[in-house]
């Protein structure tokens, strides 16, 4: 139901989710320069777009605030000498200054996000901010060739660390989004070159912008926009069984571009997952074991399990036919003789499962760890199936998730993924998934929901 067939056995399952965009005829923009002969326009999506969650009105003169950041710990305040912020539009520029010592060095600090900097200009009392956006950060050498992403792309801080944990503030002023070019026109100076001194110097630069007061409508309405979990279904080839299924899944996306414009190519999490269950599947259209294998690549996984959630509330089979599901997220770092398996505590049945799943064949897994990593249960899409009943296996690279200093960063490339480990983690579920699908006996529920 709801599911739009690609190919035999494999389905597109879409579901929705609410995004603000930009009602066009709603937005307005218009800017008077002292010694101007009349007002310009600004052209929403060349010029500026709306801030998703910041809809409103900006009125009143411009006040350069550099990056909008107070920091006592890097001794760096944009708002020193600034008391008369109040009733002002803030510029500020996306991000944070990109000094080798200061805010983490390479790293995102809190401070390169937006609702920090939101919770400061609110006290200060502005009437609204305008933040220019910057190109991508890479190592030197390692520069993009194409152009810095344009103004409709939507960057998705809040996945990065520093920032991952941060809200929108209660009461916020209106935000908007311009391009380097048009904050020049509007302040009379270009922005990225002063924020190239402050990367450089790591302290705050004065700009007096020209006098300029701009009059702005950003207005955003909610809208539905389909995302597509991917499901195929291997039939069983026991008749008696076949109604019966295990389910094997991994999430698809990743955590998008950080404030720096570094994208987060998301190698381990989860391509090494995705690759380990593509390799599973075809391992098991070989081995045909005797119940049916649903095999999901869920969507939304890093926006709270959104795709999975979405499946667990429309099966694609009743759940009293599904035995067991299988979770594969981040499989590709740390020793490839080790193997972390969360889902044990919740359904001890399935330990034993394990421990025979290692002993069929040559793995490579020395070192299974089990019954630890509780802080972890939740962020991962079999939590969506433990949570309707069904008995789960998480499996992942090793713990504690520390240890890996790349998470969710614009590090997390392929070439820092171990090959040897994903094998030695598919050969592991593999057989596992095997013995789910060919034992007589089914694991019982879990014994609790959290």
């Amino acid at each position: 139901e709801g599911a739009t067939a690609v190919s035999l056995n494999l389905f597109l399952r879409p579901f929705t989710r609410g995004l603000e965009a930009p009602v066009s005829e709603e937005c307005s923009f218009t800017y008077s320069i002292e010694g101007a002969e009349e007002p310009g326009v600004g052209v929403m999506g060349v010029d500026w777009v709306p801030v998703v969650g910041c809809a409103g009105s900006l009125k009143g003169e411009l006040m350069f605030a550099g990056f909008g950041i107070q920091s006592s710990s890097d001794r760096y305040d944009d708002f020193a000498g600034k008391k008369d912020l109040k009733g002002k539009v803030a510029v500020i520029i996306g991000g944070e200054p990109r000094h080798k010592r200061k805010f983490d060095g390479p790293e995102q600090s809190e401070f390169a996000s937006l609702w920090v900097k939101l919770e400061a200009l609110n006290e200060a009392g502005v009437s609204g901010v305008m933040v220019v956006r910057r190109g991508s950060e890479l190592p030197k050498g390692k520069r993009p060739s194409f152009e810095p992403l344009p103004l409709e792309y939507r960057y998705t801080h809040a996945s990065f660390p520093g920032v991952r944990d941060r809200r929108p503030p209660r009461r916020r002023p209106a935000v908007i989004e311009i391009t380097p070019a048009f904050a020049e026109l509007l302040t009379g100076d270009d922005l990225l070159k002063v924020a190239t001194k402050v990367d450089r110097s790591g302290s705050p630069k004065k700009v007096n912008c020209q006098p300029c007061t701009v009059d702005v409508e950003s207005s955003l309405r909610l809208q539905d926009v389909r995302i597509d979990n991917v499901v195929g279904i291997l039939p069983g080839s026991e008749p008696a069984l076949v109604e019966e299924y295990v389910v094997v899944g991994a999430h698809y996306d990743h955590i998008g571009v950080d404030p720096g414009g570094r994208v987060g190519p998301g190698a381990d999490d989860n391509g090494s997952g995705t690759t380990g269950l593509l390799a599973v599947t075809e391992a098991l259209s070989i081995s045909r074991p005797s119940r049916s294998i649903i095999i999901c690549a869920f969507a939304g996984e890093e926006d709270g399990l959104l795709g999975s959630k979405a499946i667990c509330a429309l099966l694609p089979v009743p759940k009293e036919q599904i035995v067991a599901m299988v979770n594969m997220d981040m499989i590709g770092r740390g020793s490839a003789a080790e193997v972390a398996v969360l889902g044990t505590n919740q359904n001890p049945s399935l330990l034993g499962v394990l421990r025979r799943a290692n002993k069929m064949g040559k793995t490579g897994v020395r070192e299974l760890v089990t019954g630890k990593g509780e802080d972890l249960w939740q962020r991962s899409d079999h939590f969506s199936f433990h949570q309707v009943g069904i008995p789960t296996l998480f499996f992942f690279e090793g713990l504690p998730i520390s240890r890996n200093a790349d998470y969710h960063t614009w590090r997390d490339r392929v070439d820092l993924v171990d090959p040897k480990k994903i094998e030695n983690t598919c050969k592991l579920v593999h057989q596992a998934i095997c013995l789910l699908a060919n034992d007589e006996s089914r694991p019982p529920s879990p014994s609790s929901r959290r």
